[in-house]
């Protein structure tokens, strides 16, 4: 989609929903990408994809929290649920078995020592960040930063968690701290949001763009920037190293001669057409190998509603 083609009457979440759907697919098809979602990459390889994404969220945490008053920034501001910085440094603790999740500790182990200085791609976005930050006229642009990274964590990212899960053996949330938000509303560090909490903090964040980013100019930056985010994150996964040749750690039903999800449906079936159509948008399935695990959640999702002669496959 090209900024001449950008329908600026579209609320902001949805224009950037619809303007990145080719940058998000691109970014999430590369190698170290399939790697994380397969389950494949060495626990090595996770937690320097753990060491990046710290420093990313520092940094751009860090300029949330200098324009938290900003009026592009004011309706999606609220640390005590979006902060990621404090559990991915417990995380990355854990994977390295440090005593302490605080920086100056774990920054000392060799694993880490031996990721600096960071690669290129991590100081372009870093770089960026800051840039954009110092820039009075280009903070609206920090939206488009936070949309790619707390709505992927708050939809993606779920699904992620399971598969780290499952891949290293973790347990009792060992680990995987990072995917945990706190309740819309709740205190800091009270329950962990279930999944109709996660529903409610992405519309709140959705509808937290619409209200700070209306401004044609604006929108059209915002976009601009989300794209080029995407880019970003799509180099920085061409720096995980995949094993080649191993096989998913998610079993996969192949759907003979389907081109996409919705295929593998059949024509009555409408609620579980809603949820091919839910799980293309927030997992962005497009290809005709569909994970197992979601054709599973697709049946429980009929079955809860008790709907009969299920036809699939």
């Amino acid at each position: 989609m090209t900024s001449e083609s950008l329908d600026l009457s579209l609320p902001t979440s949805a224009l950037l929903r619809a303007a990145t759907a080719a940058a998000h697919q691109s970014a999430e098809t590369s190698a170290g990408a399939k790697g994380l979602l397969g389950g494949r990459l060495p626990k090595e390889e996770y937690t320097k994809f753990l060491f990046i994404i710290w420093h990313l969220y520092d940094t751009l945490e860090t300029a949330l929290d200098t324009h938290a008053s900003h009026p592009a920034i004011a309706p999606i501001y609220n640390p005590t649920i979006l902060r990621r910085t404090d559990s991915l440094s417990a995380d990355i603790a854990f994977f390295l078995g440090a005593n302490s999740s605080n920086p100056a500790v774990w920054q000392q182990h060799p694993q880490y020592v031996s990721f600096l200085p960071f690669p290129a791609p991590v100081q372009t976005y870093l770089s960026r960040i800051t840039s954009i930050a110092s820039s009075p006229t280009e903070v609206h642009r920090l939206v488009a930063h936070a949309y790619v990274r707390y709505l992927g964590d708050l939809s993606g990212g779920q699904f992620i968690k399971r598969i780290v899960s499952k891949a290293y053996n973790l347990e009792d949330g060992e680990g995987t701290s990072f995917f945990e938000f706190a309740r819309l509303g709740g205190p800091a560090g009270g329950d962990h949001a279930a999944s109709g909490d996660i529903i409610k903090l992405k519309q709140w964040f959705r509808e937290g763009m619409d209200a700070g980013v209306r401004d044609d100019a604006e929108k059209r930056a915002t976009v601009e920037e989300a794209n080029l985010v995407f880019k970003y994150n799509e180099n920085l996964f061409e720096l995980l190293n995949v094993p080649e040749g191993e096989a998913d750690h998610h079993p996969k039903i192949r759907v003979p001669g389907a081109k996409c999800p919705r295929q593998v449906v059949g024509s009555g079936k409408e609620s579980l057409v809603r949820f091919v159509d839910w799980a293309r948008r927030e997992i962005s399935l497009r290809a005709s190998v569909i994970p197992a695990s979601v054709v599973l959640v697709g049946l429980s999702y009929l079955a809860l509603r008790s709907l009969k002669a299920i036809q699939i496959l």
